[in-house]
């Protein structure tokens, strides 16, 4: 029985691998495409274009050039993981300024599908942390990035950070919640969501570019800080995942309740 369970693991581990390669071939043809056709556009000398079209032609080399590094760096990142070449630093954390720099990255595009995007902080005793500002910094991108993605126009995306108690002395529990009103998840999809290679396949998100890995890296790197993180969804209605991260109190670091972040209500 174990060997035939080991095998059925390995037969699926390959077909999903299979599929993901399938899958990223289309992934990142689209926007090289893009690139190349809008780039041999732009140098074709019989041609002659007004500032506003090749404005708006270098627009669309950028946008396709950010998506493709995208997924690139996806694919590497999880194979780094899979390799456990992955160590996190331990360098100061200021959660207002990672908070901050998060608002100053997810805004524009939440404004840009016309979402709400909100962001509560409170309840947070311990600004001022030891961990791995760079990692924190993915977990917060991915949990966001994606619920943008997947909440239709005129939705909403709300962050949640507050602080839980910790049974460790000098440490703190920080708790992300990232709520959206997005197209959700069936209840067979959430069971795989955080293993590599999987997608939600439906009309709807077929349509969304992306690699399936985003998820996948995210608990990896949660798994790394010793945290937790959960999901819970209703198709057509959204989705909530909550991240649950341990990091060591900066005894160097001024603690002020809730920072300095002036949060959005």
């Amino acid at each position: 029985n174990t060997l035939i369970e080991a095998r059925k693991k390995a037969e699926e581990s390959d077909r999903l691998k299979m599929a993901f390669l399938a899958n990223m071939s289309h992934e990142i043809r689209t926007p090289l495409n893009a690139i190349v056709g809008f780039s041999a556009v732009l140098t074709d000398e019989d041609e002659s274009f007004d500032d506003e079209s090749r404005r708006e032609f270098s627009e669309i080399i950028k946008v396709n050039s950010f998506q493709l590094l995208k997924l690139i760096n996806d694919i590497l990142d999880m194979s780094k993981i899979e390799s456990s070449e992955v160590k996190l630093n331990e360098d100061p954390v200021d959660l207002m300024e990672q908070v901050a720099q998060i608002d100053s990255i997810i805004c524009p595009q939440a404004e840009e599908r016309g979402q709400e995007f909100k962001i509560h902080v409170h309840g947070i005793d311990h600004g001022h942390l030891l961990g791995d500002s760079v990692r924190l910094r993915q977990i917060f991108i991915n949990l966001l990035s994606n619920a943008v993605k997947y909440t239709p126009v005129g939705g909403s995306v709300i962050l949640d950070l507050t602080e839980e108690p910790s049974s460790i002395p000098e440490h703190a529990n920080i708790s992300i919640t990232v709520t959206n009103t997005g197209y959700g998840m069936t209840p067979e999809f959430i069971k795989t969501i955080f293993e590599p290679f999987t997608r939600a396949e439906n009309s709807t998100t077929n349509k969304i570019q992306g690699t399936g890995l985003g998820m996948a890296i995210t608990k990896s790197i949660v798994d790394l800080m010793g945290g937790r993180i959960q999901v819970k969804s209703e198709l057509n209605k959204g989705s909530c995942f909550e991240v649950v991260l341990p990091f060591a109190i900066d005894p160097n670091g001024s603690q002020e309740k809730n920072g300095k972040y002036l949060h959005k209500e």
